[in-house]
């Protein structure tokens, strides 16, 4: 029972998955509006009756001194100072030097870096009703800084920055309702609260709006308005709808087939950092569409999207320098390029990581790697996994020798259609107790069972 390695195809076309948008990853550094609230008069640049106020305990001239100081304006910057004068109006409720405290604490400015206090100072500042805190609190909530982890607090404090019109706190809260994150799952509440972030010109809630309507991930699809957002959100340089853009035009979503507009498109998005845009533009060099063809180029931008992560472009670069199409064969790359891609879950790459462990192509010769990675993949219902596991099990390969399991693996890959399998339980089935082969039956028919549908070859 011999293990072949596929060729790998190319992978042109990125998936597009809704996200959640990067500003919900960390809270942000912006510090108060100081000039919302005026309560004196005095000129920003007149620091010495503004200091005089100050000490006097006027807190719109304590939030005015320590803007300045923080900004070196007027004063020779001291970030120390700006946070004494932030922390003595927070000190008497000011919610405005609150959020700005909780934002210095946040990024270690003037005070060293303290999650528990920055949530302290944010916490107090949403509690008085300050959006961008209140926001704050909610990326804290989701993801476990300075409090528990708690995605129904977050929806909370989602909600509520949302209802005062903070663009990003809208974005949160249809991220929650996109993904079912401490609320129910909503495709329509999400639809209208990234709108209304995307209509306040927030380029990440613009481009999820698009991809909304570009799948026809719960309303018809609308190529037209896909189009519409994308292209908002292009203009404020956003890579991903610059991608998006490229891949429309790539296929003709929604615009007239235009090669040399996808290329442009993805140029941007490369540009700006898209790792999907660089895979795919060198998905155009390597066949020729819309550019000329350029294999050296196209291993350079697969290669520099790999190094971004990208799994088509890491997955292409592996099979490419194992058959030495554009490249110099090399197995020790394709190895290092394979297993970056196995790391993305996809079954298919899974086994093939296997068969080099299996083979020793390109990295130490290891059953057991093979078999770790066979199953991987076998689990997921890849039938090539399927049959090269029940091998090693039937071999004792990488694992005690184990009959049961070898024609259960087996049993599977035949039933998925895996054309050489019949053959090796023909094989296998002599060497078994008809108990054994029943036993196996059964642990087939209940993988079967829990998984109800099966990858192809």
């Amino acid at each position: 029972m011999t293990a072949r390695l596929k060729t790998l195809p190319s992978f042109r076309i990125a998936h597009m998955i809704i996200r959640l948008i990067a500003l919900l990853l960390v809270a942000p550094a912006c510090l108060a509006q100081t000039n919302e609230s005026p309560t004196t008069s005095t000129p920003l640049n007149d620091i010495p009756a503004l200091t005089a106020q100050a000490n006097q305990g006027n807190v719109d001239a304590q939030l005015k001194i320590a803007d300045a100081y923080l900004r070196g304006s007027g004063v020779t910057q001291n970030d120390k100072e700006g946070f004494r004068w932030f922390l003595m109006a927070a000190e008497k409720g000011n919610p405005e030097a609150q959020y700005a405290v909780g934002s210095l604490y946040a990024i270690g400015r003037g005070v060293s870096r303290a999650d528990v206090e920055a949530t302290k100072w944010f916490l107090k500042a949403a509690e008085n009703g300050n959006a961008k805190a209140q926001y704050n609190m909610g990326v804290r909530c989701a993801y476990g800084r300075g409090v528990p982890k708690d995605d129904q607090q977050a929806a909370t404090w989602f909600r509520k920055s949302a209802e005062q019109g903070l663009a990003v706190g809208q974005a949160g809260l249809a991220a929650g309702y996109a993904l079912g994150l401490g609320i129910p799952q909503d495709k329509a509440e999400a639809l209208k609260w990234y709108t209304k972030a995307a209509e306040q010109g927030l380029a990440d809630a613009q481009l999820q709006v698009g991809i909304i309507y570009l799948n026809g991930n719960g309303v018809p699809e609308n190529y037209q308005q896909a189009l519409f957002w994308f292209q908002k959100a292009a203009a404020q340089k956003n890579a991903d709808a610059e991608f998006n853009l490229g891949f429309m035009y790539e296929h003709g979503q929604g615009v007239q087939l235009d090669f040399s507009k996808a290329v442009e498109y993805y140029d941007l998005g490369a540009q700006h950092g898209s790792a999907n845009a660089l895979s795919n533009l060198g998905g155009l060099y390597q066949h020729g569409t819309g550019v000329p063809q350029d294999l050296q180029k196209a291993t350079k931008l697969y290669t520099m999207a790999a190094e971004k992560g990208s799994f088509p472009a890491q997955r292409y670069l592996a099979g490419a320098y194992l058959t030495g199409n554009g490249v110099p064969k090399d197995a020790v790359q394709a190895a290092k390029w394979m297993q970056l891609a196995a790391a993305h879950g996809d079954a298919e790459t899974e086994c093939n990581l296997a068969i080099l462990y299996q083979k020793g192509t390109g990295l130490p010769q290891s059953y057991e790697d093979a078999r770790a990675w066979f199953q991987m993949a076998a689990e997921q219902g890849f039938v090539t996994a399927q049959h090269n596991l029940g091998a090693l099990y039937g071999n004792g390969q990488g694992t005690t020798k184990n009959l049961v399991e070898a024609y259960k693996w087996l049993s599977l890959a035949e039933q998925g259609g895996y054309k050489d399998t019949q053959h090796a339980l023909e094989l296998l089935k002599p060497q078994m107790t008809s108990e054994q082969i029943v036993e196996a039956q059964r642990l087939a028919d209940a993988w079967n069972t829990a998984h109800p549908r099966q990858k192809s070859r």
